[in-house]
């Protein structure tokens, strides 16, 4: 019994080693020469949705109580007092609609050292925008892409 335990234990262990290594393989690095940069802001937009409040009023519960066992049981009820809350629509309320979210995009050359490759965007983080900032247009880069395209 304790064999087959060893086994699927061992199994179960090979299997998450195995879908760690497969989820970092998705990641791959490109490299090339910067030909430009993109920043797009986010955009928003003003929306209206329902305004939403909690609303309580007070309310009753019958408790039942019993003691006592067969024919000696007795049964009594009392009353308690408690609150009843439920959430209501009361009106609208207006807030930012984020319809395009913020992103970063850089330009490269010569991807991975392919010179028909040219003019491939890629989005990226904050960080790589910057670090593209910093350096001269056809200088070599290398980071993980966040997407494709921009």
């Amino acid at each position: 019994m304790r064999h087959h335990i060893r086994r699927t234990a061992l199994a179960l262990a090979v299997l998450a080693t195995a879908a760690a290594l497969t989820a970092c393989a998705g990641a791959s690095s490109v490299s090339g020469r910067l030909d430009g940069t993109r920043h797009l802001p986010q955009q928003t937009r003003r929306a209206t949705r329902p305004r939403m409040v909690k609303r309580c009023r007070p309310g009753t519960t019958r408790v039942r109580h019993t003691s006592g066992r067969g024919s000696k049981k007795r049964t009594w009820y009392t009353t308690e007092h408690t609150t009843v809350c439920s959430t209501v629509r009361q009106g609208t309320e207006t807030y930012r609609k984020v319809i395009r979210p913020e992103r970063w995009c850089v330009e490269l050359d010569d991807v991975n050292g392919k010179k028909s490759r040219d003019e491939i965007w890629y989005q990226v983080g904050r960080g790589t925008y910057q670090r593209a900032l910093a350096i001269q247009v056809g200088d070599r880069m290398s980071f993980v892409p966040e997407d494709d395209g921009c």
